[in-house]
């Protein structure tokens, strides 16, 4: 038998195993970065969505609505154009600078990517030859009856720690997929908020309840169905009647869905928390996997080799 092949990619495989830690490493700064990027992402869409609402009620002052027909009506139209177009600069002075600190974040992802890329080319060489190698001699291993005790205890420990990395991702692609419907019910609720406002709160809602969007609604019970453990959105505060930061005032029903929505940010923080932990156990059972893969592949070598 000729084992030029098998050791060829043995020799290829440690001749660029080097790579595995600092290329893992940088994915997971990635990782970690794009989670901390959130709050900024918030920030400004929410910083937008003030900017908007502001510009609808000054739009609805240029041309013939209800609220144009009252505000003429007690002279105080002008007055209300002036107050609007203050508060359209203060919103786009807020998106203004929740945009350049989302700029900001997107760059330290940028350049660690780049950073990255060095050892990409690299990696994807080692999970090639890897790959190849551990095919070669699963073939070759086929007709083996019996393995030795090394080779036995080198595949055990490389599958109990390949069953860590699966149990990792499995866990951060449900939490992935709560935070993705987080997401949608704050989307959704931004989208009511401005419904709300540009319809004056003209929703048939019971005496006693309030309106909340379906879809947010939606949202979140499903990511409770999915990740029980979730914490609950804390009771939103006692109305008060008083001005946001750009001058801007809600009405009780839009409040309470700005107040739930900051709780169900609280709670996105929360699975951020979360995924950054298993981000962590993830990152160091890949490095391990690799280690173990290559230890088992070497058991099984030398054993073949013994016994041409």
């Amino acid at each position: 038998m000729s084992f030029t092949l098998m050791d060829d990619l043995t020799h290829a495989v440690a001749g660029v195993a080097h790579v595995e830690k600092p290329y893992q490493e940088g994915q997971l700064h990635i990782r970690k970065l794009e989670i901390f990027r959130q709050p900024a992402e918030q920030t400004c869409t929410e910083a937008k969505a003030k900017l908007k609402m502001w510009q609808n009620e000054r739009n609805g002052l240029d041309r013939w609505s209800l609220q144009w027909f009252l505000y003429w009506c007690i002279c105080e139209l002008e007055k209300e154009k002036k107050r609007c177009d203050k508060g359209i600069a203060k919103a786009q002075a807020l998106v203004d600078e929740a945009q350049v600190k989302l700029d900001e974040e997107n760059e330290k992802i940028r350049q660690v990517e780049i950073q990255n890329e060095k050892y990409a080319v690299d990696h994807r060489s080692l999970v090639k030859y890897r790959e190849e190698l551990t095919e070669l001699l699963d073939g070759l291993f086929k007709d083996k009856e019996k393995e030795e005790d090394t080779v036995r205890v080198a595949r055990e420990e490389m599958e109990a720690v390949r069953a860590r990395v699966n149990q990792s991702k499995e866990d951060a692609d449900k939490l992935d997929q709560v935070r993705k419907l987080l997401d949608k019910a704050d989307k959704s609720m931004i989208e009511a908020i401005l419904e709300l406002r540009e319809s004056n709160d003209n929703k048939s809602v019971p005496e006693g309840q309030v309106y909340f969007p379906e879809e947010a609604f939606k949202a979140i019970k499903e990511a409770r169905e999915l990740y029980p453990t979730l914490p609950g959105i804390p009771q939103p505060e006692i109305y008060d009647k008083k001005p946001d930061e750009t001058g801007a005032y809600y009405s009780p029903m839009q409040k309470y869905l700005w107040d739930i929505r900051h709780g169900v940010s609280d709670i996105r923080k929360w699975c951020d928390v979360e995924t950054l932990a298993l981000m962590d156990k993830e990152h160091e059972a890949i490095i391990e996997l690799g280690t173990k893969t290559d230890a088992w592949n070497m058991a099984r070598r030398n054993l073949i080799k013994q016994q041409a």
